[in-house]
């Protein structure tokens, strides 16, 4: 006879079980829908306010050393950014966040949330290729000489250009007509003008400076999530019995003692197999379901690890530089998915 369609995983497989739980405790704490407390709100205000203060600082003064507190208020907002785009009742807050310091999260919501975060870590993820051909991050393919021995370890000189970069290829876009023109996208060429009417080359050199700042801190917290040494373990990923389980393959966490405002020091990116599993969760509840998660793997059996910042660092550097699943084969839809 025929076989009928493929069955989805029942309520007590891994992934279902750990959904209900969450759902329980923020249903519990008052957020429901997983947003925000009134706590994140207030501290993403202050990080806005210290952004724009320390921006005008920095052309006001021409200060090399108040241009670098100004990329990581750049960064710190980004990394609100990064959090608001996944809630859509907090679009507007998104434009605040990131397409104020040169992204665009109309772009973001579309290649981040829906291509990223459904098919992390396989061809079909946009963030895959995204730094290629200069930090190859893809497992399977070899590298060249260039790509092995000298570009991973000056991983912060292209990073520093990271900002730019995305801005670039992003506006190429546009003009293609592929993306819509918003006058958010104004905000980085205007900033530059004003910095170099004030202070000359001076002042492109200033930009320079709190855009690498930015792109350094940023970037590579980003790429430690998804580069460490487990995370190139395709065979462990397509193993995976569930959607669930395949981001504990494609994830990697530190830091994971913290709550919501020490996590800032790491961009509230530490906690990142959470988010991948519940990207509309707001961070601030992260410390919370980080539990919940370790006590659900603990009881299916579920091989989840954690690592220090540095022990990550070093492990992305060696996947730049070396492919952990040569001429392996990525299933996109991994094990029972």
């Amino acid at each position: 006879g025929e076989s009928g369609p493929p069955q989805l995983l029942d309520d007590k497989s891994f992934y279902s079980v750990l959904r209900q739980r969450v759902h329980q405790h923020l249903v519990k704490v008052g957020h429901p829908g997983g947003g925000p407390t009134s706590g994140c709100i207030a501290f993403f205000w202050a990080t806005f306010a210290a952004w724009a203060a320390l921006g005008f600082a920095t052309w006001w003064t021409g200060s090399f050393f108040v241009s670098i507190a100004y990329g990581v208020a750049a960064a710190w907002l980004g990394a609100f950014g990064h959090n608001w785009v996944h809630q859509t009742k907090y679009k507007f807050w998104a434009y605040l966040s990131l397409d104020v310091i040169g992204f665009s999260s109309d772009g973001w919501f579309r290649e981040h949330n829906m291509q990223h975060h459904m098919y992390t870590n396989t061809p079909w993820d946009n963030h895959f290729k995204g730094t290629d051909p200069f930090l190859v991050t893809d497992p399977t393919v070899p590298r060249n000489w260039l790509q092995r021995c000298v570009l991973p370890y000056a991983n912060w000189i292209i990073l520093s250009f990271g900002l730019f970069g995305n801005y670039i290829a992003h506006f190429t876009e546009v003009v293609k007509g592929n993306e819509k023109i918003t006058v958010w996208k104004l905000c980085l060429p205007l900033q530059l003008v004003a910095f170099v009417a004030r202070w000359g080359l001076w002042g492109a050199l200033l930009m320079y400076v709190w855009a690498g700042t930015l792109g350094v801190y940023y970037f590579s917290m980003a790429l430690m999530n998804h580069n460490a040494e487990h995370c190139m373990d395709v065979t462990a990923r397509n193993k995976s019995r569930d959607w669930g389980e395949a981001q504990l393959h494609s994830s990697a966490d530190w830091g994971v003692d913290g709550n919501f405002y020490v996590s800032m020091k790491y961009l509230c990116l530490n906690y990142h197999t959470v988010h991948h599993m519940f990207p509309r969760v707001d961070f601030s509840h992260h410390q919370a379901v980080q539990g919940i998660l370790m006590e659900t793997c603990s009881e299916f059996g579920v091989e989840y690890r954690t690592g220090t910042p540095w022990e990550i660092y070093k492990e992305m550097v060696g996947s730049f530089a070396s492919p952990r699943a040569l001429l392996q084969e990525i299933v996109i839809y991994a094990g029972g998915i």
